[in-house]
């Protein structure tokens, strides 16, 4: 009996600056969590085997939360456990084949496992680290599967790729990568707070293009950019506050909704700094005295200091 293992893994990542506006061509800055997604496939050549494909997807706490068997070649789904995932999954490994001849075309039963290592609803990538990781399994460029399964920038995509800090933007519809060296000064005092609630980012980008108004959208990402030049290269804690004010500031008025500050946190006194889509995953805090009692008292639990989410 033949037995082939191989695995892959890649990073999370947040969205520091550019929310929206990356769409349109503004600089953003994101950054590649530590907790990603594994990929591990074990591949059994043996006549006694069927041609099956058994993909079996696995939490943070190393449960189970989806399971999928598909016949091989064409991937007809045999068992799952959730149809739409199935479905979505099945779409985007016919993808793979479609651009890779060679990609499974021998006859093996297949097991493959995905292992999370944050909850799914925190927002660091669950889909875009899956397709990474199935991209780099099919030996492929991840940007090629993106186009089914992502309505946004693909810094997504960008970010697991690369695995450090970038400065991501679009221009003339193509993707442009500067990965950077991030790492301020005053980091200690940066925790991520996670809002209780996943928010789609489908709905948040169809609402943003319901809503901007063209002709103030040059300025807009003009400011935007600025700002996500200066916050690369910022060592002060009071400018890097106040340039990601005037960018919550931006964001909100043509989004035309109150900041998560101003809903949730009025009465905080340092910056409060939404991530990806508003109004829900993680929020950028910067650190005063009491902060966690007070993130405490108001329902908020998952703190999470800088150094132990971010490269």
């Amino acid at each position: 009996m033949y037995k082939n293992k191989k695995s892959f893994y890649s990073n999370g990542k947040l969205l520091l600056t550019g929310e929206y506006l990356i769409l349109c061509g503004a600089f953003g800055l994101a950054l590649p969590t530590i907790r990603g997604q594994s990929l591990t496939i074990t591949e059994n050549k043996n006549s006694n085997f069927s041609s099956i494909l058994h993909w079996k997807s696995f939490n943070e706490v190393n449960n189970i939360w989806f399971e999928v068997i598909f016949k091989l070649p064409y991937l007809d789904i045999f068992y799952e456990t959730e149809k739409k995932i199935a479905i979505r999954l099945k779409s985007l490994l016919l993808k793979s084949k479609k651009i890779q001849k060679k990609f499974l075309t021998e006859n093996y039963e297949i097991q493959v496992k995905t292992h999370l290592e944050f909850p799914i609803n925190w927002g660091l990538g669950s889909s875009s680290t899956l397709i990474n990781n199935i991209a780099k399994w099919a030996k492929i460029n991840p940007y090629f599967l993106i186009s089914n399964y992502f309505n946004g920038s693909g810094y997504d995509i960008a970010c697991v790729y690369k695995s450090k800090p970038i400065i991501y933007r679009i221009y003339n519809k193509r993707p442009y990568v500067f990965p950077i060296k991030f790492n301020p000064k005053f980091k200690e005092k940066l925790f991520f707070l996670h809002l209780n609630k996943k928010k789609s980012t489908y709905d948040g980008i169809q609402s943003f293009y319901s809503k901007i108004k063209k002709k103030f959208l040059n300025k807009s990402i003009n400011l935007i950019s600025s700002i996500t030049l200066k916050i690369s290269f910022c060592n002060n804690l009071k400018e890097f506050e106040e340039l990601l004010l005037q960018h919550e500031i931006i964001i909100s008025k043509i989004l035309n909704i109150p900041t998560i500050k101003e809903i949730y946190f009025p009465d905080y006194l340092g910056l409060v700094k939404s991530l990806g889509t508003w109004g829900g995953d993680f929020v950028l805090i910067s650190y005063r005295k009491g902060m966690k009692n007070y993130f405490y008292k108001k329902g908020f639990n998952t703190l999470i200091p800088f150094n132990k989410m971010i490269f």
